[in-house]
């Protein structure tokens, strides 16, 4: 047991990289990517394991995707569905939510994802309750919205992750916001949330 927190340093860092049971078809994602000006937007390994980890705990029968990219996240989450289970991919960006669907039908995961391209504010209505899983990772500004619709989305006991708390990547005015976002979903009486530092913070919620 420790009080302090152990900085990652980059000799720790390089370490866990190098553990990090990577699927193949990200693997070939990542090296697809590299070079590209949006690299910076993938999903990092520390966090599609967590990912993963968390479709399987949860059941991994319907998983709800906002803010899909490329489909890094897609991916990780995809390997650990349940048989028969689903992910509902919402991306505003028609550019984008292609490469995604290019590259889950490479995967062989075609079956098992649908991409609604759309704002996710237009899609979130339709969407009926009795999701196991919810990860948010779209336009940051919009997160408390989502949140509130992941709470009516996700049933009781499931789980709801939201990327980029830190706000890291962003100027100070989005950095505020961001971590405002945290801090209500912390204060959330309909969920129970813990902040993590992985990659750009998390926050990891489960609905009461």
């Amino acid at each position: 047991m420790s009080v302090t927190r152990t900085p990652v340093t980059p000799a720790l860092a390089a370490w866990m990289d190098a553990i990090a049971p990577i699927p193949g078809p990200v693997r070939r994602l990542h090296e697809d990517m590299a070079g590209d000006e949006q690299e910076h937007m993938m999903t990092h390994p520390d966090l599609g394991a967590l990912l993963a980890v968390l479709v399987r705990a949860t059941g991994g029968h319907r998983v709800l995707e906002i803010g899909t990219f490329v489909g890094t996240s897609a991916l990780w989450m995809a390997s650990s569905l349940a048989p028969g289970g689903h992910i509902d991919c919402l991306e505003a960006d028609p550019a984008s939510a292609d490469r995604a669907a290019a590259n889950l039908r490479a995967a062989g995961y075609h079956d098992q994802v649908t991409i609604h391209v759309a704002p996710a504010l237009d899609t979130l209505p339709a969407l009926a309750p009795g999701y196991d899983l919810a990860y948010i990772d779209a336009d940051k500004t919009t997160y408390p919205a989502y949140l509130d619709a992941c709470a009516r989305l996700v049933r009781p006991g499931g789980v709801i992750v939201a990327d980029n708390v830190f706000g890291a990547g962003g100027d100070d005015a989005q950095a505020a916001v961001l971590r405002g976002f945290a801090e209500r979903a912390v204060a959330h009486s309909g969920m129970l949330t813990t902040v993590l530092p992985v990659g750009d913070g998390i926050t990891l919620s489960i609905v009461r």
